[in-house]
């Protein structure tokens, strides 16, 4: 498995769990990365694999969580997007207007 599959499943395991938590969210197979929505429409934050390989990461490289502990770090996204409450720094905005 190449390190662009391995990315792929990390990200894909981390959406079903993040499903899971009942939040919204889609896998962006060309950028990798997840986008979770926010309370606000349009509004997402954006979650990746570190460079490293060992952490998902969100807003501005800032927050992480190892990639070793899917239920933790869906866990900690989930909390992260529901406590911003659309007020998000870093997160990535869908409207390219």
């Amino acid at each position: 498995m190449n390190a662009r599959d391995f990315e792929l499943r990390l990200l894909a395991d981390l959406r079903t769990s993040l499903l899971g938590l009942g939040m919204a969210v889609r896998l962006d197979e060309d950028m990798p990365g997840l986008l979770v929505s926010t309370a606000k429409p349009g509004l997402f934050v954006w979650v990746f694999v570190g460079a490293s390989g060992r952490t998902f990461t969100w807003r501005r490289d800032d927050s992480k969580h190892p990639v070793d502990d899917v239920p933790g770090a869906a866990a900690q996204v989930a909390r992260f997007v529901t406590a911003q409450a659309g007020q998000l720094n870093g997160s990535a905005d869908d409207h390219f207007d």
